[in-house]
């Protein structure tokens, strides 16, 4: 929200420091983002009156004017403006005046000193200047034109407020209230002690001008009450379209939006000012003269302001005529009953619509308007008179117009009278800080909340209609801290509770899951859950039998909820690939999401990827690329810290399984009594040749659910060894296809009680070994926990190993 400090002076008079009021504010919970500081485009313009307009001389397009400019003096002004005429008042550059550069019309650069000149055959002594030379606006049909009552001599810029500091606040979504120059001002003044002054509304008494304008009644009709509680209306007549005066204009720009009318301009200003969004309906194009509040029902197409054509549900909420949609309710006005320059008569809208109404509409058509954005965090329930009675006024001043007829006020369901009673014990529990009851009142009473005691430490609090937040004792707790700053509040050690709190096992499993995959180089991300139907497809799933479609999609490739994490690690190195990335290792902790017999079933997994050269390795040597025993080594590390290595075995997939692999490298994760932990593997050549890659990619995708139903983080601790472990070697010759880890695990089952661990350390092919064979080698270490074992008796247990291993793998030793 904008707030320009010269506006707010309105609401809250004296002098008001900006530094003082950023901090203030953002203690206060309403952060100033920013602070803009405006300076005038120009120097040495005033305020001048146009007295006396001759034709010139010696050219037919210029006149010669007397003007007064004030401490000035009287001036001849040599003008070619076309709307200059004599007792208007307008902006006059003395000599020695700059104006601003032609080329940087708007900014607060200024152009070269104005001299006095004589222009065929007359001496001009300044300048009647338009908005472009004073770079205002790009308007540079005529000279600027000022109320009459503006005064004379009076520096352009400080009559205009064009030195101004314009304020950006971040207005948290349950602050309604405070988007609006009036919401900011209440605070303002609440914070510093100061006094609110509200612009002043004249009550308007139009039922004898309604007969003499012969407007015909209005028909104003709300059939969805439950979406637009209140509905109230105006007519207006004699409506003379224009631009809008300079300082109207001025405030609009200062805060972000562009003049269009001078009627459009009041309704944004005042939505700008007091918070209530406004629409002007041409009165003329409502036909049957009827306005009726409704869903769209069987209406499925309204063209706006925009010229869009906007699909319409049949819940969607909108304004219809006698025939049909007008406008999208909190919205969008609609281009047949739009306000342009032929339009004399209008008819004012003035309503509260339903917040998440108006939400889901604007949400799905992807139209955010400054109204949307404040009807869909609330406006004052209350305000729609108001802001009717302050529209009309400030039509009669600038577009010339009048009342027609007498607000039309259509409220089926009014608000109730929200009353909320709490104590000083509550806000002293809440915030640590005793506050005595008159104070806490009082702090109340200048955010316009009406507090009155009900006991020794109880009050009671009337909310008004323009806090919707407002619901309980310890909302009204947190103003009463606000308006005191809540750094203020004192900082208290906590109390240690009475029971501690048992470990949160499932927590800590996936802590290690993820410090495991970081120490082994992988990268943490976090991907959307939402996925296009054909990724789903490509990569399948561990558990499930059909995809989870999303009802209302933001986009067709989103149309989805993944059922593996494995597309978004792909859809990451895609990303960093088409930045020139060498090197990609990924992991993602997430939701998947499946049907299971009809049933709507969601997973917790991890998945992995690594593509490229590793980030660990030795001075001097060259760094390993990725591919499927690195990414296993990680995954049996992962499994190491659950104490699930040795109860987890590799088993060679077939292809079919799992498509998005490479037929060769596909591998199941599974637990040795049966169960699926996940799935590794290199990703298939055909999807590898659409990222274009020089490497293989590596994933992987496990099963959380299952690590953490079998895992844990408590492991036997056992005292240091006493004695030393003797290590032997044993190299056998196998098929190729034989698994490398079978042996290990066949080794590991020999009866031997003093063989402490297999390790497998070397597998070789080719060479002098025949064909179709590989060497695998392996170190068995024996240990003794009483005695050092003397190589006889270690010699005489690896012979009985040996023996074991060729007889149950069917080897050739080497």
């Amino acid at each position: 929200m904008k707030l320009p400090l010269s506006w707010l002076k309105e609401f809250v008079p004296g002098d008001l420091d900006p530094g003082v009021l950023t901090e203030r504010l953002s203690m206060a919970g309403l952060e100033v983002e920013a602070v803009e500081r405006l300076k005038p485009a120009f120097s040495d313009v005033v305020v001048a009156k146009v007295l006396r307009v001759e034709r010139h001389p010696n050219a037919e397009r210029l006149s010669v004017c007397e003007v007064d400019g004030g401490g000035a003096g009287r001036l001849n002004v040599v003008c070619g403006a076309p709307n200059v005429r004599a007792g208007m008042t307008s902006a006059l550059a003395v000599v020695g005046a700059r104006l601003a550069a032609e080329k940087n019309a708007g900014d607060q650069a200024c152009g070269p000193a104005l001299e006095a000149a004589v222009i065929r055959g007359v001496r001009s002594e300044g300048m009647l200047c338009s908005e472009r030379e004073l770079g205002l606006f790009d308007d540079h049909r005529g000279i600027v034109a000022l109320p009459d009552d503006a005064p004379v001599g009076q520096s352009l810029a400080d009559y205009l407020e064009l030195d101004d500091c314009v304020f950006d606040v971040a207005v948290t979504p349950n602050r309604g209230d405070c988007l609006s120059i009036l919401g900011l001002a209440r605070e303002v003044a609440a914070l510093l002690g100061r006094k609110l002054s509200p612009a002043r509304t004249k009550r308007i008494r139009s039922v004898k001008r309604a007969a003499e304008n012969s407007i015909a009644p209005i028909a104003i009709e709300i059939t969805a009450p439950d979406l637009c509680p209140r509905y109230a209306a105006l007519p207006m007549a004699k409506i003379a379209i224009s631009d809008s005066p300079l300082w109207l204009r001025r405030r609009l720009k200062a805060c972000g939006m562009r003049p269009v009318n001078n009627v459009v301009d009041v309704t944004n200003y005042l939505m700008l000012e007091i918070g209530q969004p406004l629409h002007a309906f041409d009165l003329d194009r409502l036909r049957q003269h009827r306005v009726i509040v409704r869903r769209a029902g069987e209406d499925r197409e309204l063209e706006t302001l925009d010229h869009v054509k906007r699909p319409l549900l049949k819940d969607d909420l909108v304004i219809a005529d006698g025939e049909g949609p007008v406008a999208i309710a909190g919205v969008m006005g609609g281009l047949t009953s739009e306000v342009d320059n032929s339009t004399t008569r209008i008819l004012l809208e003035s309503a509260f619509f339903d917040p998440p109404s108006v939400t889901r509409t604007s949400r799905r058509l992807g139209l955010v308007s400054e109204a949307s954005y404040r009807f869909e965090r609330g406006v004052d329930r209350q305000g729609q008179i108001a802001a009717l009675y302050r529209a009309a006024q400030l039509l009669s001043e600038v577009a010339r117009g009048c009342e027609a007829g007498a607000v039309i006020d259509v409220e089926p369901q009014p608000q109730p009278i929200r009353q909320v009673e709490f104590s000083t014990k509550l806000i002293t529990g809440l915030l640590g800080a005793a506050i005595p009851a008159g104070e806490a009142a009082r702090r109340l009473r200048a955010l316009g909340i009406k507090v009155k005691r009900t006991g020794k430490d109880s009050l009671e609090a009337v909310i008004p209609s323009f806090r919707a937040d407002l619901r309980e004792g310890a909302d009204l707790a947190e103003e009463v801290a606000r308006l005191t700053g809540l750094a203020d509040i004192p900082t208290l050690p906590c109390r240690p509770s009475a029971e501690v709190g048992g470990e949160d096992q499932r927590r800590e499993l996936l802590r290690a899951i993820g410090e495991r995959l970081s120490a082994c180089g992988l990268s943490e991300i976090k991907s959307l859950a939402f996925t296009a139907p054909e990724e789903n497809r490509t990569f399948g799933r561990l558990q499930g039998t059909g995809p989870v479609k999303v009802t209302n999609p933001l986009s067709a490739e989103l149309s989805e909820l993944r059922q593996s994490l494995i597309c978004g690690l792909v859809a990451a190195l895609r990303f960093n690939l088409r930045r020139e990335a060498q090197a990609c290792h990924l992991f993602e902790l997430g939701k998947v999401f499946y049907r299971e017999h009809d049933e709507l079933r969601e997973g917790l997994r991890v998945a992995a990827l690594s593509y490229g050269e590793l980030a660990f390795r030795g001075l001097g040597e060259r760094g390993r690329r990725a591919d499927l025993f690195t990414l296993k080594g990680m995954i049996e590390g992962c499994l190491d810290t659950l104490g699930l290595v040795d109860k987890a075995e590799f088993v060679r997939l077939p292809g079919e399984l799992a498509p998005y692999l490479h037929p060769g490298t596909a591998t199941d994760v599974r637990l040795k009594t049966g169960g699926l932990l996940g799935r590794l593997g290199e990703l298939h050549p055909e999807l590898a040749l659409t990222l274009e890659v020089d490497y293989p990619v590596a994933v992987c995708e496990l099963d959380v659910g299952e690590l953490i139903t079998y895992g844990s983080l408590r492991k036997p601790v056992a005292p240091p060894p006493r004695f030393p472990a003797v290590r032997r070697d044993l190299a056998l010759l196998l098929d190729r296809d034989f698994p490398a880890a079978q042996v290990r695990s066949v080794i590991a089952q020999a009866d031997a009680s003093l063989l402490e661990s297999v390790e497998l350390f070397d597998v070789y092919e080719g060479g002098s070994l025949p064909a179709g064979k590989k060497s695998v080698a392996v170190t068995c270490r024996y240990r003794a926990k009483d005695r050092t074992l003397t190589d006889q008796e270690v010699n005489l247990l690896h012979a009985t190993v040996t023996s074991f291993a060729i007889e149950r793998l069917g080897a050739v030793p080497r």
